[in-house]
């Protein structure tokens, strides 16, 4: 893998395993402030309600001591004794006011460190401070306030320890995390070095199926479609090497062709155009007539053979005529060439063969390239040429009895031509030996209308 694409890819990979990992510690975040804003909003509810309570239970001591006052030799004395016994006290602070609302004394309550202000500012319990006027013959009067301090302090030291193991949950959990998405995208590596040598024409590339179950059947799939490549690739160049063959092949033939048959015409043409333009000049005209007319039958012979071998390189009859019309031009064809050699068809007329035209095409290949074997090769005295149809499926059949040779797995290249002629088609290829073992039989069958088309056509 290039550095570029690697540098762009581990870029991708680092910024969705950090996305990942903010979102998930986002949430961790988000759910500890709201856990704590809850849980201090709960504390808040309780100090009220202790604050309260503690007011509640000051007013009932104090009360009580007023019952007892009446009777006392010494009010200053027991009302000084009164506050002292809210010395120490958590929740409350008892102050003793005189007639004129001077402070006498004051309770001590129990000592603590205080927290912050910014946190002691969020816990303001709405309780008012209890003002007791002292009974007769004492005057003055009792006021019990309140103290949160205390309750504060101890929910400041609670937060801290909170925020300790919520921070370390937060670390420990995002850290985790890391290392998890980290170990789980790994394999995307793989991917991304994969799918860079697929894109560049290596089809070898494998990845290791590793990882969760998602990344395993990603693996997989790129794995089976890196192997399909592979074998399309390797079908595609044995087409082009059977194309390229079969094209020389042609070639060859039409060589040949033009040698053996048009070469001696026109040297026949050139030496009665000689022999007629002397004729001439000498004065001999009625005699000129004799070459002059097998210049014409010369002309005339090699305008058909032209015109036989463009049929055999394009077939305007198929076209234009039909399959049957372009089948016997070609059996003609061979028939001229071949006198000894029995040729027997039976093929419908166009109307009664309902096909594609794609598939009209492939028939007409396949018996051209099957008439073309045998006769060049098997030196037959009997060529059968069968087209049929029936339910939808095309069979053409071109069987012989001349002697077996070339392989008879169908490697070769003409036959391998048509197998993957037939199976573009969406068809299949039979080819076996003749009867009594003699000859080649190739039987291929198609359907007339594949895909949809075979749909529209038994709809209608």
């Amino acid at each position: 893998m290039a550095a570029a694409p690697r540098r762009a890819y581990q870029d991708a990979i680092m910024s969705l395993r950090l996305r990942v990992v903010v979102a998930i510690a986002v949430l961790l975040l988000t759910g500890s402030i709201v856990g704590t804003a809850l849980a201090g909003w709960q504390a808040n509810q309780v100090l009220r309600e202790e604050l309260a309570a503690a007011l509640a239970g000051g007013r009932q001591t104090v009360e009580g001591a007023y019952g007892s006052l009446a009777r006392s030799d010494d009010a200053d004395r027991d009302l000084g004794r009164l506050i002292g016994a809210f010395d120490g006290e958590r929740h409350l602070t008892a102050t003793l006011l005189d007639g004129q609302g001077r402070v006498v004394r004051v309770s001590h309550p129990r000592p603590a460190r205080a927290a912050p202000a910014w946190f002691a500012g969020l816990f303001r319990p709405q309780v008012e401070p209890l003002s007791l006027p002292v009974p007769a013959p004492a005057r003055g009067r009792i006021l019990l306030s309140p103290v949160a301090t205390n309750d504060v302090a101890a929910i400041w030291a609670e937060f801290i320890d909170l925020a300790a193991v919520l921070s370390l949950s937060l670390v420990a959990g995002s850290g985790l995390v890391w290392l998890t998405v980290g170990q789980a995208l790994r394999p995307l590596s793989d991917f991304s070095a994969a799918f860079l040598r697929i894109g560049s024409g290596d089809y070898s590339a494998e990845v290791r199926e590793a990882g969760p179950l998602e990344l395993v059947r990603l693996g997989r799939g790129v794995n089976d479609m890196a192997g399909r490549l592979a074998a399309m690739q390797a079908r595609t160049q044995r087409l082009e090497e059977q194309l390229r063959t079969l094209q020389d092949e042609e070639r060859a033939d039409l060589a040949r062709d033009l040698h053996d048959e048009i070469g001696p015409h026109l040297f026949a043409v050139n030496v009665d155009a000689a022999m007629a333009r002397r004729l001439i000049a000498e004065g001999r005209a009625a005699e000129a007539q004799k070459p002059v007319a097998a210049i014409q039958e010369s002309v005339a012979h090699m305008q058909r053979l032209v015109r036989d071998i463009l049929a055999r390189l394009r077939p305007t009859e198929l076209i234009e005529l039909g399959l049957k019309a372009a089948i016997e031009e070609l059996v003609g064809f061979w028939s001229a060439r071949h006198p000894g050699v029995l040729f027997d068809v039976t093929v419908p007329e166009d109307e009664a063969l309902s096909m594609a035209d794609e598939v009209r095409e492939t028939l007409y290949r396949v018996i051209q390239e099957a008439l073309n074997n045998a006769v060049r090769h098997g030196r037959p005295g009997r060529v059968e040429i069968e087209v049929a149809s029936k339910g939808g499926e095309v069979t053409a059949r071109v069987s012989d009895n001349g002697a077996p040779t070339g392989k008879p797995d169908g490697t070769g290249f003409g036959l391998r031509g048509m197998r993957e002629r037939v199976a573009a088609a969406g068809g299949w290829l039979i080819i076996r030996r003749g009867e009594g073992g003699g000859g080649w039989t190739v039987t291929a069958h198609l359907s007339a209308f594949p895909g949809e088309r075979a749909d529209e056509a038994h709809a209608a």
